[in-house]
């Protein structure tokens, strides 16, 4: 599970290395001394590029709102985990004076009882909003990134509060047309990949109906609430937990995952083990056997 984590983070990785092209500072060795620019809610001028650390004013949804309010043609935006209603409000009012907003959320997190609430909210505005489609039904959509006509916004921060407050968060803004355009691509590249695969905000909560954990693999890529008696919740080295349906997890064609970010959310769940639950989310397929992600505890009930 530990590659699927990696698989994750590189296309993450590998994005930050091409944003951070255009930004140099000192002389690029180790005793460098790295100026990084004091945080202004404004738009950027032209040719400009900083880079915002969350916790220096705890503001970056400012900054954000800030480019929104200033586009005058087309906003494109990807956000894996989306629950600022103010953000949410900014891209409203643009719609309404006639900017083209689109965007591309993660399936889950846009469904989900956090993210929905927006989902529903950017929907009811006119507002298009596709999601990922793979075709293992595996993956997730975790790119942060806004780029409007003139400016591109990029970075590790997801649009909540805990990431504007509380969490070591960057974005780097910036106008240089070469790099701006780079990202407008990637956008209108997905654009073109889900075409035709909606967000569905509350929506998403709506599965294929409960089946049992045998039964998973034949519905990859389909929501579904799955039942079957968990034998054990394995935490692994690396804190990542397993939820057990079978006693030789190698042959079970079904498991439940929590990566070690959300496991503190559930509590003990050995509270569990020898009773009957029902894991509700998208099926998705890892290694050749099928799964279901969870990330909040209304996902699992008895």
């Amino acid at each position: 599970m530990d590659q699927k984590i990696l698989r994750a983070g590189a296309a993450l990785v590998l994005a930050l290395a091409a944003g951070g092209a255009g930004y140099m500072a000192g002389g690029g060795g180790a005793d460098a001394s790295v100026s990084i620019p004091a945080q202004t809610i404004t738009a950027p001028a032209a040719g400009a590029v900083r880079l915002v650390y969350s916790l220096d004013q705890k503001q970056n949804d400012q900054e954000l709102i800030a480019l929104i309010n200033a586009a005058e043609d087309h906003i494109y935006f990807a956000i894996y985990t989306f629950t600022l209603p103010n953000v949410a409000d900014a891209l409203v009012e643009a719609k309404k004076r006639g900017v083209d907003v689109r965007g591309i959320m993660d399936s889950e997190q846009s469904g989900n009882s956090y993210g929905a609430p927006i989902t529903e909210k950017l929907h009811a505005a006119g507002i298009p909003l596709l999601t990922e489609r793979h075709a293992s039904g595996n993956g997730i959509m975790h790119i942060k990134l806004l780029v409007t006509e003139r400016a591109y916004a990029f970075g590790s921060y997801n649009w909540t509060r805990s990431a504007t407050t509380i969490n070591d968060e960057i974005i780097e803004i910036g106008t240089d047309p070469a790099l701006r355009q780079a990202y407008e691509n990637i956008l209108k590249r997905l654009f073109t990949a889900y075409k035709g695969n909606a967000a569905a905000g509350a929506a998403a909560s709506v599965s294929i109906g409960t089946i049992d954990y045998t039964q998973a693999s034949a519905h990859i890529g389909q929501r579904a609430s799955v039942r079957g008696t968990l034998l054990k919740a394995y935490t692994s080295a690396s804190g990542t937990v397993f939820l057990d349906f079978c006693a030789n997890y190698k042959t079970c064609p079904f498991s439940g995952v929590i990566f070690a970010d959300d496991a503190k959310k559930f509590g003990d769940l050995s509270r569990y083990n020898g009773t009957t639950v029902t894991l509700t989310g998208k099926i998705s397929s890892y290694q050749g056997k099928a799964e279901i992600v969870l990330s909040s505890p209304s996902q699992l009930s008895q």
